[in-house]
């Protein structure tokens, strides 16, 4: 009996190792199975039609289920004195509270059209919620982790690129879902579907290598040495030097130090330019950030700006004016500029777009049409990392 404890270690330890170096395709992680996406929160819609496209699907109102639909039937909902109503064509069958519109299959997925406004269709795997709000409906995509990363993957991502590359996104994405799963729980889902989350338009129906790439890695995600899901911040194009978080978010994570990224010196984003009148620019840092303007050395050094390597102010620190509220004010692309003073103007030759924190999509991109492979990418622009499986991050927490 006194040898057991040392059996079980042994045990948990070769469980630990299998989990960790696995190759095969993992089944369904039960804690993390579903998401809940807020859709189309920002169009205000008052009136929407859903037809399913495969698959059959339960319409339950208030609990009740109302009826079932196969693909090429339609539904619709709106809008009416603070509820929703529920039509099928000709046919009105009442005022709800909430409606759910459950897929019956594990492949059911749905098209939606937003009639008022309207806008374009979009295409969801697995289920829709709908609820009334004051003025619009509240659309929740609920949907498995690893459909909607696939979806945010595609969105984020775009078709045409490398299968390593794909794999990269979809870590980032997986982790970014589950480190932020409560970020919109005041509203009722998870995560939203635009930039402030991540871009997701549904389904992923354009890129098959997406989907293979999601497969592959399936229940990966990146944790830093503490086992803590990272913040797997990534940008479009870094301009050849990336930033620590604490430069923008003021708050330190030793895995998103600076470096330099020569990958993404060729980016379709390395560059850009911009050219504003001197009096606009002059007249706002005096008024925004009461920069004495007057002072001919303090103008010239406002109208002939080099940045050789990435700062955090403009200027001088002594002026505290940070660099990334000029971005935001006037809309750059990037906070990694010089400026060039001409007879009335002043040209903005820039590097970079994005916050320049983390992965650039545009190095990584480069770094595996090179050849490099996933974990090379994810290990070159985050700093002390580890891929590992959901199962054995969750192992981990239990010890």
């Amino acid at each position: 009996m006194a040898k057991a404890p040392c059996y079980f270690r042994y045990m948990r330890v070769t469980v630990l190792f299998t989990l960790l170096f696995t190759s095969i395709s993992l089944p369904a992680i039960t804690n993390f199975e579903t998401i809940d996406i807020g859709i189309l929160d920002r169009v205000n819609s008052t009136v929407v039609q859903v037809i399913p496209e495969m698959g059959k699907f339960a319409v339950i109102a208030d609990g009740q289920n109302k009826a079932t639909l196969r693909a090429g039937e339609r539904v619709s909902f709106s809008l009416v004195s603070g509820k929703v109503k529920v039509t099928f064509p000709g046919n009105s069958i009442g005022l709800f509270k909430e409606v759910r519109l459950m897929s019956l299959t594990d492949h059911g997925f749905f098209r939606i059209y937003v009639l008022a406004p309207k806008k374009e269709e979009r295409v969801y795997d697995d289920h829709l919620h709908v609820t009334p709000l004051r003025r619009e409906l509240r659309l929740i995509n609920r949907v498995s982790l690893e459909k909607y990363v696939a979806g945010a993957v595609e969105a984020e991502s775009g078709k045409e690129k490398e299968l390593e590359f794909y794999k990269v996104q979809a870590i980032i994405s997986r982790t970014y879902a589950l480190s932020n799963k409560r970020k919109y729980l005041s509203k009722g889902f998870n995560l939203s579907d635009e930039v402030d989350s991540q871009v997701y338009h549904g389904k992923c129906r354009w890129e098959p290598l997406i989907l293979r790439a999601v497969r592959e890695t399936e229940g990966k995600v990146l944790v830093d040495s503490e086992m803590g899901l990272v913040t797997a911040a990534f940008h479009s194009n870094s301009g050849g030097e990336t930033v620590s978080s604490e430069s923008v978010w003021s708050k330190r994570l030793p895995y998103l130090s600076p470096r330099k990224d020569e990958f993404s010196s060729l980016g379709k984003h390395s560059t850009w330019e911009r050219t504003f009148s001197k009096s606009s620019w002059l007249s706002y840092l005096e008024k925004k950030h009461n920069l004495a303007v007057n002072d001919r050395l303090v103008a010239s050094m406002a109208t002939n700006y080099q940045q050789e390597k990435r700062q955090v102010f403009f200027i001088d620190p002594e002026f505290n004016i940070p660099l990334k509220t000029i971005r935001k004010d006037w809309g750059l692309k990037s906070t990694f500029f010089s400026i060039e003073e001409f007879a009335d103007s002043v040209r903005f030759s820039g590097r970079g777009f994005g916050h320049g924190i983390g992965l650039s999509q545009e190095g990584a991109i480069r770094m595996a049409e090179l050849g490099f492979s996933y974990l090379d990418v994810l290990h070159f622009y985050y700093n002390d990392v580890h891929v590992i499986d959901l199962r054995a991050l969750e192992f981990f927490r239990e010890e």
